[in-house]
Parts: structure tokens; C-alpha cells; sequence
């Protein structure tokens, strides 16, 4: 296996752990908002990933590499758990801009 496959390899490992990552984190305050507490082992579970992530982005690029690649896919993984537990909807469109549809007055 050549350095580029290892790297490659690393990365996908490290894409895993800073995804759940952020579902751990996205169940964290699910379980805040509905419950009112704290949950320390999801907490933990969270740490955990990403330091396994944070530690196969430091082997296979740099430190810049956690702000860059991990903070894109914690974010992205918090947002989609987050939207699949029902803490908030993306909409393309608000419903207040659409046009009223035109009514057909109807004479007897």
C-alpha cells in the first residue's frame, strides 16, 4: 500500500469517527431539549470520536487538517441528525413569499 492509500485510508477512518461525533452531539441536545438533562455518557461518546478522528487527521495531513476536513463533517453529521430528530426543518422557500393562487368567482 502506497503513503496516498494510507492517507486515504486514514481519512475515511477519521470521516467516520468525526460523524458520530456529531450524532452523539446531535442526541445530546435532543436529549436536553426533551428531557431537561444532561446525558455525560453521550458526552463522552462524542469526546471519544473525535479525538479518533482527530488523531487518524493529525497521521494522515496536519492539524489544519481536524479544522478543515473535521469541522466540515462534524457540522454536516450534527445538521443531518439534527434535522432526522426533529430539533429544527430546512425549507428551500418560507410559505409567506408564495402567490396567492388566483380565485375563480363563480356568477348565477
Amino acid at each position: 500500500m502506497t503513503l496516498q492509500g494510507m492517507r486515504i485510508l486514514l481519512l475515511m477512518f477519521a470521516l467516520v469517527g468525526f460523524a458520530g461525533a456529531g450524532a452523539a452531539l446531535a442526541m445530546a441536545r435532543h436529549r436536553w431539549i426533551s428531557e431537561g438533562e444532561q446525558d455525560l455518557g453521550i458526552g463522552a461518546i462524542a469526546a471519544m470520536f473525535l479525538a479518533f478522528g482527530s488523531l487518524c487527521t493529525v497521521a494522515a495531513s496536519s492539524l489544519f487538517g481536524i479544522i478543515a476536513f473535521g469541522g466540515v463533517a462534524v457540522w454536516a453529521s450534527y445538521i443531518l441528525m439534527a434535522r432526522r430528530l426533529g430539533l429544527f426543518t430546512i425549507e428551500a422557500r418560507p410559505d409567506a413569499l408564495r402567490e396567492p393562487e388566483p380565485s375563480r368567482h363563480r356568477t348565477r
